[in-house]
């Protein structure tokens, strides 16, 4: 049965080379609780309401395609490599939007109304999270959307479709923030309730990848970073 609701796609940035992590690992394919890092944010995006889901890859793609196991060939997944990736972010977010709306093309279908970016090294993400910031945007009407944590805004941050030609023209390593700037006044917060504060850990350093693992045993790690 096809929803009357309108549509909101899922990029996931996974292109970076892990510089803060240090001697020569790749955060994505670190373990956690015996899979990869990168599953994840996969897993909670495709039990979401999210769709599609294009995964943009770059630092050693094919062993992170690898990593992600039977997500690579789900379905609602678009890989895509960005040879561009050392230039910045921006480069991921344009080659993830190019992506969506070639995918679009290319089934016959209409683009997707909205598109949440997403980060590949935020493995405490949750459905739950990600179908609140879709709902909102639906009842709202707002051009973006994005979680608010303790009054900071964090990731994954959703953007109207109306917004699509601005993120196609990004630069830097900023991916999405000077678009939200310009926009401010567009820009609804969903408060994140504490329990569910960990969704905007990232795992960019060893200490954090170290944190991550003792996440496992204590709920309650606080989160921090956004986009």
């Amino acid at each position: 049965m096809v929803s009357a609701e309108p549509v909101s796609a899922a990029i996931l940035l996974a292109a970076g080379t892990s510089s803060r992590m240090g001697a020569g690992r790749h955060k994505l394919l670190l373990p956690l609780a015996g899979r990869p890092l990168v599953q994840y944010s996969v897993e909670a995006i495709l039990a979401s309401q999210a769709r599609p889901l294009v995964i943009v890859l770059g630092h050693r793609a094919e062993e992170v395609r690898t990593a992600l196991g039977e997500y690579a060939s789900h379905p609602a997944v678009e890989l895509v490599i960005n040879p561009a990736y050392a230039q910045g972010m921006s480069t991921s977010l344009r080659c993830g939007v190019q992506a969506l709306l070639a995918r679009a093309a290319r089934l016959h279908e209409p683009p997707p109304a909205s598109a949440l970016i997403l980060l590949g090294d935020q493995p405490f993400i949750s459905a739950g999270l990600i179908n609140r910031l879709i709902t909102a945007w639906r009842s709202s009407g707002s051009q973006i959307v994005a979680p608010s944590y303790g009054g900071r805004r964090g990731n994954p941050v959703l953007f109207a479709s109306a917004l699509f030609p601005e993120l196609l023209n990004v630069e830097g390593d900023e991916g999405g923030r000077r678009v939200i700037e310009r926009h401010r006044a567009e820009l609804m917060l969903v408060e994140v309730e504490a329990e569910e504060a960990r969704a905007s850990f990232d795992v960019d350093t060893w200490e954090a990848y170290q944190e991550a693992l003792r996440a496992q045993l204590d709920p309650e790690m606080p989160g921090h970073q956004g986009l």
